[in-house]
């Protein structure tokens, strides 16, 4: 039961709207023009775009997919934020089937997946596959324990993007579990929500991490500069949760993305600690995900060996897809995040998409991190298991 008299209790960045996303204004140009097409004429489109150069079929296809999760979200940037708009629904609605379908189909490098796997030996299998696969071990977060101040800076905005709807995420996975599935789910979503006490909501510590940086418009920037790759996982991962038959997938691409916290933070704060940004509003998202998500990992590997009623094999199948394809598409990110990081060649990164207007590019990013912690009445620590 929610203690009521927490919620008086509110934390003074609670003021500020939360994803802090733009105001939706227009679709990219490319995307209107797509959105006009029949679904037969969206298929031809992208098969002639696959053809072509690689970058501009993957810029279209994940800038697409985020205006589209943008839209189901309801935030800000939606274009339906508090209306209703049948006419562009309809056509959002279809364009994300067949934008998918596409991702899934040919925009991922999926490794083979092992068939036939029993229930107890799914789970002895994702133990193991949990801690030991491309997307936990990539030389990225190597990179990232050596990496200058001012590209951490840059990747602290990624990771905020990447988190900042994870609350919405898992509440989204839990619908449709049951048994020990639902368990584990409802349980790391009440940790997502601080376990009903504002200030130790995972998404409010973004927003110490934001304010300790001096990040709030930085951010608005990086929105418009970010590259096609840096939303992959994220994608990937709504339209599994966005489409009941894929469920059990976004359990087992959850189970993966989990088990990959602690490793990948470990070496985030190393870098963090080295170029002394060490102020506890920075460092709080990651110390306290380094301490529970371990757990969380843990415990969505064992509720496959709880599970009642016993899993068919299409269920286990999906969840073993799930995992394969958080493993394609962290892979594919990560692999494409590492060189745009090390190349130090930041104020030369403008805007790659040519269907936006404007000429931002990383140059426009002014950082001015704050000496000390700003918030002396929150919480800096977490209860952990």
């Amino acid at each position: 039961m929610l203690n009521i008299s927490l919620l008086k209790k509110v934390p003074a960045l609670q003021k500020y709207y939360w994803p802090p996303v733009n105001q939706f204004e227009e679709f990219s140009t490319n995307f209107s023009e797509f959105l006009k097409l029949g679904c037969q004429k969206q298929q031809h489109y992208l098969v002639e775009l696959r053809n072509q150069e690689e970058d501009l079929y993957n810029q279209f296809l994940h800038n697409s997919l985020a205006q589209i999760y943008a839209y189901w979200l309801g935030y800000h940037d939606s274009p339906c934020y508090l209306q209703v708009d049948e006419e562009i629904e309809i056509k959002l609605c279809s364009a994300k089937f067949c934008l998918e379908t596409e991702l899934i189909k040919n925009g991922l490098t999926i490794e083979p997946i092992k068939q036939k796997l029993s229930q107890s030996d799914t789970a002895n299998y994702l133990n193991t596959l949990a801690i030991n696969n491309p997307g936990i071990d990539h030389p990225l977060f190597d990179y990232l324990q050596t990496a200058p101040k001012e590209v951490l800076l840059r990747f602290l905005l990624h990771e905020v993007m990447r988190n900042e709807v994870v609350d919405d995420e898992v509440s989204l996975l839990v619908s449709g579990l049951q048994g020990a599935f639902k368990m584990v789910a409802a349980s790391n979503l009440w940790d997502e929500c601080g376990r009903g006490k504002l200030s130790n909501a995972h998404t409010y510590w973004l927003r110490r991490l934001l304010e300790a940086i001096n990040g709030w418009q930085e951010l608005a920037t990086y929105r418009q500069v970010s590259p096609w790759f840096s939303k992959i996982t994220s994608n990937i991962f709504m339209m599994l949760l966005t489409r009941p038959g894929y469920k059990l997938a976004a359990y087992g691409y959850f189970l993966m993305s989990e088990s990959a916290v602690a490793p990948h933070f470990q070496k985030i704060l190393a870098g963090l600690d080295r170029v002394g940004l060490i102020q506890e509003d920075i460092k709080i998202y990651f110390d306290a995900h380094l301490k529970i998500d371990k757990y969380h990992g843990q415990e969505l590997v064992n509720a496959i060996g709880y599970q009642k009623p016993d899993l068919t094999q299409p269920e286990i199948d999906l969840i073993l897809l799930g995992t394969h394809l958080y493993i394609a598409g962290a892979t594919m990110q990560y692999d494409r995040m590492l060189p745009e990081l090390s190349s130090q060649k930041l104020t030369g990164m403008k805007r790659r998409n040519n269907e936006h207007r404007g000429l931002l590019s990383w140059n426009d990013l002014n950082w001015q991190v704050s000496p000390s912690p700003i918030l002396n009445d929150e919480v800096n620590s977490v209860d952990c298991p």
